[in-house]
C-alpha cells in the first residue's frame, strides 16, 4: 500500500518569507505508522515547498504514483490549498483515498466535507492513532470503514463517529520521521539551515479567548519527559546538524521541574545548541530564578504575547497577566540578554486608531528586540469565532485571509480595512527607528546582531 503525506505548495508568510520549516504533523503520522501499523506500507512524505515542488509537478507525481491513499493537513487559511489537492489527486487517480486533518477540519468537518466533494474522510483532533486504524481497515477491505475520530460521508449525509482518547503518555509517540524529510532544505530567516522546529509538548491547560489550540488539544498538555526531548535534541544536532532548536508548543515552559531538569540535562550532557520558546508571561514571572539556567543551558530567543498595553484587554483576552508583570519579565529577560520577541493584537473591540498605534509605542517603551503585531482573528474553534459572528463585527469570511496579515474585523470605531492600515503603522512606527536599528546592529550578541542585518539587506536589496 502505498501513502502518500503531503504538504503542498503554500509559499512564505510576508514576515518569514525564505523561511521553511518542516509539516510536523505529516512527520509524526508517518512515524507512527511505521512504528504502530500492523501491515507493511509504503509511507512518503512530500514537502512541496522544500522541494520546490509545483502544482504541476505535485499532479505528475500523483498520476505516477496512484497511491492507496493521500493525505494532508490544513490550518484555517490554508484550507484552500487542502480542498484544490484532494481535487487534482481525484482527477489524476480516482480511487485514491483522500484524508484530510488539522485544527480547520476538526473544528468544521461537517463544512469541510460538504465544501469538497473530493474528500473522503476528515480525521478530527490528534491524528496518529486515528489514521493508523484507518490505514489497517482500509489495507484489510480495500475500503473506507468508520473508526472513532473521523467524519464521513454515509448515505450522501455526513456522519460524525466519536472522538478518539488522546495518546498517553506522550512518549508513546516516535520522534517524527526526520529521515522522510529534506532536512538540509529546511531553514529560517537570518539563521540559514542550522534552524528547526521540534515540539516538546502538545496543548496547553489555559483559556486565552482567542486561541483554538486549547480547543483542539481538549484543554489538556501533555509533554514529552526531559529525557526524551535531550536525546531527541542529541540526535537533531549529530545527525543532521541542527544547532538552532525552536520549540514550536503552543506553550514550553508550563512545568517548572521539567524545564529545571531539561536544563541540567542539556548542561549534563554537554549539548552544544542555542533554543528558542513561546512561553507565557506569567510563568516566566514564576520561574524569574531560574531564567540564568535557561540561559546557560542554550536559551536565547524568548517570543511571549503581550497583546495589549491595558489590562483591561489582557482580561478580556483571559490571559492571567498584567501590564506590570510583563514589564518585570521583560527586564529579568534582558538582563540576561536574552532576545525578547513580543506578540500584539491590533483590532480589538474597543480599539481606535490611538490606542492601535499606542501598541507600537509600549513595544518600543519595552524596548522589545522585535515585535509582531497580528490583527484580531476569529479562528474556527475559538469563543472569539462564535462572538464575532454574532456581533456584526465579522466582515470577511475568506479562510484565506485568516493569516495574522490579513484584518477580518472591524472594531467599534474602525472598519477592516483601517485596522489594516494601522497595523502596517505600527511595523513601520517599531522598525523604522535608524538609531534603534544602529544600536541592534552592532549588539553583542550574535543572534540579534544576525536578524537586524539580515532584514536590513533584504529590505535595501
Amino acid at each position: 500500500m502505498k501513502i502518500l503525506l503531503i504538504d503542498p505548495p503554500k509559499g512564505g508568510w510576508w514576515l518569514l518569507y525564505d523561511t521553511i520549516m518542516p509539516n510536523l504533523g505529516l512527520a509524526y503520522l508517518a512515524s507512527y505508522l511505521r512504528e504502530y501499523c500492523r501491515y507493511d506500507v509504503d509511507i512518503e512524505i512530500i514537502d512541496c515547498d522544500a522541494n520546490g515542488i509545483s502544482w504541476s509537478d505535485l499532479e505528475k507525481i500523483i498520476s505516477r504514483e496512484e497511491p492507496e491513499i493521500v493525505g494532508v493537513s490544513a490550518i484555517t487559511c490554508n484550507i484552500h490549498l487542502a480542498y484544490k489537492l484532494c481535487k487534482l489527486v481525484k482527477e489524476n487517480s480516482p480511487k485514491t483515498l483522500t484524508v484530510v486533518g488539522g485544527p480547520h477540519s476538526t473544528f468544521l468537518p461537517g463544512e469541510v466535507l460538504s465544501e469538497c466533494p473530493q474528500i473522503d474522510v476528515v480525521v478530527r483532533g490528534e491524528g496518529e492513532e486515528t489514521f493508523r486504524e484507518l490505514v489497517e481497515k482500509y489495507y484489510e477491505s480495500g475500503r473506507l470503514k468508520p473508526v472513532k475520530g473521523v467524519s464521513l460521508r454515509v448515505n450522501g449525509r455526513v456522519k460524525h463517529y466519536p472522538d478518539r482518547e488522546l495518546i498517553k503518555p506522550l512518549d508513546k509517540i516516535p520522534p517524527p520521521a526526520w529521515d522522510m524529510l529534506p532536512m538540509s532544505k529546511y531553514r529560517l530567516s537570518a539563521w540559514g539551515s542550522k534552524v528547526i522546529m521540534y515540539i516538546s509538548s502538545r496543548g496547553c491547560p489555559y483559556r486565552c479567548t482567542f486561541c483554538s489550540e486549547w480547543v483542539f488539544w481538549r484543554g489538556v498538555w501533555r509533554p514529552h519527559t526531559a529525557e526524551r526531548i535531550v536525546r531527541d535534541i542529541i540526535e537533531l544536532r549529530e545527525k543532521y546538524g541542527k544547532s538552532i532548536i525552536w520549540f514550536g508548543d503552543d506553550t514550553f515552559n508550563i512545568s517548572r521541574e521539567r524545564t529545571i531538569k531539561f536544563c541540567k540535562l542539556i548542561l549534563e550532557y554537554g549539548v552544544n545548541v542555542n533554543w528558542g520558546i513561546e512561553a507565557r508571561v506569567d510563568l516566566l514571572y514564576r520561574d524569574r530564578d531560574i531564567i540564568g539556567l535557561m540561559k546557560e543551558a542554550g536559551l536565547f530567543w524568548t517570543l511571549i504575547g503581550i497583546e495589549s498595553q491595558f489590562d483591561r484587554d489582557l482580561k478580556e483576552f483571559k490571559k492571567n497577566i498584567s501590564t506590570s508583570m510583563i514589564e518585570d519579565v521583560v527586564k529579568v529577560l534582558r538582563e540576561h540578554d536574552i532576545i525578547v520577541q513580543g506578540m500584539f493584537i491590533v483590532g480589538t473591540p474597543d480599539d481606535s486608531e490611538e490606542t492601535i498605534l499606542a501598541k507600537a509605542d509600549y513595544a518600543l517603551k519595552l524596548d522589545l528586540d522585535f515585535a509582531i503585531f497580528t490583527p484580531l482573528t476569529p479562528l474556527p474553534g475559538t469563543i472569539l469565532h462564535d462572538w464575532a459572528k454574532r456581533s456584526g463585527l465579522l466582515k470577511v469570511y475568506d479562510y484565506s485571509k485568516y493569516d495574522f496579515a490579513h484584518a477580518v474585523m472591524d472594531t467599534k470605531y474602525l472598519s477592516y480595512r483601517q485596522v489594516q492600515k494601522l497595523m502596517v503603522e505600527c511595523y513601520k512606527r517599531f522598525y523604522f527607528k535608524p538609531f534603534r536599528t544602529l544600536r541592534k546592529m552592532l549588539s553583542l550578541n550574535k543572534f540579534r546582531r544576525a536578524v537586524y542585518w539580515h532584514f536590513l539587506k533584504k529590505f535595501l536589496f
